[in-house]
């Protein structure tokens, strides 16, 4: 991952992400994802080692078919139940982070110094993606420099 565009980036996802917590779901978004997961449940026990997988946590948490279980929870979900835990749960200060590079340094310090990481497109964008990315760009990382664990390739796995 470059520098600017990688540091860039870990602003935005870290933007969005506090805009979640904040704003929490939208009932739009609440309900397009509900759809999608009781649609994709389905997809999770197609094959025959899913379905005996699913079956055996089923038997030993007591909750009867996994599909069924999981629809019917989906069905009686609220967006404010689901609000409250986004709330209760999550937090920017809890995160671990991981980001692969190939020069670590500059990262590590553009990171630490909260450097303003502007983003350089390769064709016209919209005045609200713009605006929006001009926000990003100096979107405040808490992140100290004793925070940050550069670990070699060679070590990953270790």
């Amino acid at each position: 991952m470059e520098v600017d565009t990688g540091v860039f980036t870990l602003r935005a996802a870290l933007y969005e992400y506090d805009k979640l917590i904040r704003a929490g779901l939208s009932t739009e978004d609440f309900e397009a994802t509900r759809q999608f997961l009781t649609k994709y449940s389905n997809i999770l026990t197609q094959t025959q080692s899913a379905r005996l997988g699913y079956a055996l946590d089923s038997r030993y948490y007591g909750i009867g078919d996994y599909n069924t279980y999981l629809r019917d929870g989906l069905a009686k979900l609220t967006v404010d139940d689901v609000n409250r835990a986004i709330r209760r749960h999550l937090s920017t200060s809890a995160m671990r982070i991981v980001v692969i590079t190939r020069d670590p340094k500059p990262f590590e310090e553009a990171v630490a110094k909260n450097t303003p990481s502007p983003i350089v497109y390769n064709s016209p964008k919209p005045k609200e993606i713009m605006e929006e990315d001009a926000v990003i760009q100096s979107y405040r990382m808490n992140v100290k420099p004793q925070d940050v664990t550069v670990v070699p390739v060679e070590g990953v796995f270790e």
